[in-house]
């Protein structure tokens, strides 16, 4: 069974992407990530806020973000700066044979994009761009918003050669026209969809919190629903990130049309040894079903291969409503 795939121009030895977090964030986390059989990695996400910090000449800039920065400067003790990242990514690179994807929490294109050509310098082989504009000023409406994102893009992709991948939120009033956009300002791959702390209260102490991020069955099938949706008409890579758990998420995601999937939570969950088991599944599975690599039904299930039903779409909707 050939498990390889292309993703974004990189060939990854199997579909399975160790998503950006402490799991990724050092290179002897990296190479455990290797040793346990992941296709690729990314790296944990460097935040927006502190490329300001290091940048001594933008210190008003920084000012934009104070609350955001008083959290990184009191967990200083466990993140990197953008220099120390330059050089995890080199040291990776070293390392590891799989493909080591930088990744950079952003909102903005202000300043900080030349950055992106030092990731390049450093190794990396591609950067995943983790975008969230927070959609709560009410003095920018839909078009403005996703403006953010596509200037961002553009940014990143003239000062760099590498893959740009693009991970957003599902919260756009016309994801499907915002995907093509995406796709047609030279996105190398899409990544559906990244997630966040959520707002929780305290009520005994009666003050704010957060609650945890990790993956609910919601997220994964809105994922599957729109990569199958894409599949076949967006020319970009699609990644299916959220909720993969098991070997039958990954097979329904190669099969609504995805090159790669990434896993986090699992790994969190069970330990490294997951990934094994994820992939003797898969193999399983398609041994049964006669297929000898990821290719031969990547996308098999996606809407272009089955136009004649309209079960991606009101009727799945209204037949789930009436039965």
């Amino acid at each position: 069974m050939d498990l390889t795939t292309k993703y974004a121009g990189l060939t990854l030895r199997n579909p399975i992407i160790v998503g950006s977090s402490g799991l990724t964030e050092n290179v002897e986390e990296i190479k455990k990530c290797e040793v346990a059989g992941a296709g690729a990695v990314v790296m944990k996400s460097l935040f927006e806020e502190q490329i300001q910090q290091a940048d001594s000449g933008l210190e008003d800039s920084a000012m934009m973000h104070a609350e955001a920065m008083a959290y990184l400067e009191a967990d200083l003790d466990k993140r990197y700066g953008p220099h120390e990242y330059l050089k995890t990514i080199a040291n990776a690179k070293k390392a590891v044979s799989i493909p080591v994807i930088a990744s950079i929490n952003c909102f903005s294109t202000e300043w900080w994009v030349d950055y992106a050509q030092q990731i390049e310098a450093a190794g990396a082989d591609a950067i995943e761009l983790n975008v969230y504009v927070p959609p709560f000023q009410s003095q920018l409406n839909s078009t403005e918003m996703e403006k953010i994102y596509l200037d961002i893009l553009n940014a990143v992709k003239s000062k760099t050669k590498i893959p740009v991948m693009v991970k957003i939120p599902a919260t756009f009033t016309a994801f499907g026209n915002f995907a093509r956009q995406v796709a047609e300002n030279g996105a190398d791959a899409l990544v559906l969809f990244n997630r966040f702390v959520h707002l929780e209260f305290d009520i005994e102490n009666i003050k704010l919190k957060t609650a945890g991020s990790f993956s609910d069955p919601v997220g994964f099938y809105n994922t599957l629903r729109w990569i199958a949706i894409l599949s076949g008409k967006n020319p970009t890579s699609l990644v299916a990130s959220g909720g993969i758990s098991t070997y039958e998420h990954i097979v329904k995601q190669i099969l609504a049309g995805a090159s790669a999937v990434q896993v986090t939570s699992a790994i969190y969950k069970e330990g490294l040894g997951v990934i094994n088991e994820m992939l003797a599944g898969v193999t399983q599975w398609a041994e049964r079903h006669n297929f000898d690599s990821l290719e031969a039904f990547q996308g098999m299930l996606n809407h272009k291969q089955n136009m004649d039903t309209e079960n991606y779409f009101r009727a799945q909707y209204i037949k789930g409503i009436t039965s």
